[in-house]
């Protein structure tokens, strides 16, 4: 069995607590609410990557 540190654990609990308030809008929104909110992020994910981008070729 690995050994894992305190800040590996905190990243998968982050992570399953991420998951559980997604599956948790998933059930108690409205389809509309929740497919929006869905939509933005889809959109945030590449919005993000692109100011990554620039932002690594602009300090070179």
């Amino acid at each position: 069995m690995e050994n894992r540190t305190i800040e590996t654990q905190i990243k998968y609990l982050g992570v399953v607590a991420a998951a559980l308030v997604f599956l948790a809008a998933a059930y108690s929104l409205p389809t509309e609410t929740f497919f929006g909110i869905f939509a933005a992020g889809l959109f945030l994910i590449p919005a993000a990557f692109f100011v990554y981008v620039v932002q690594k070729v602009a300090k070179t």
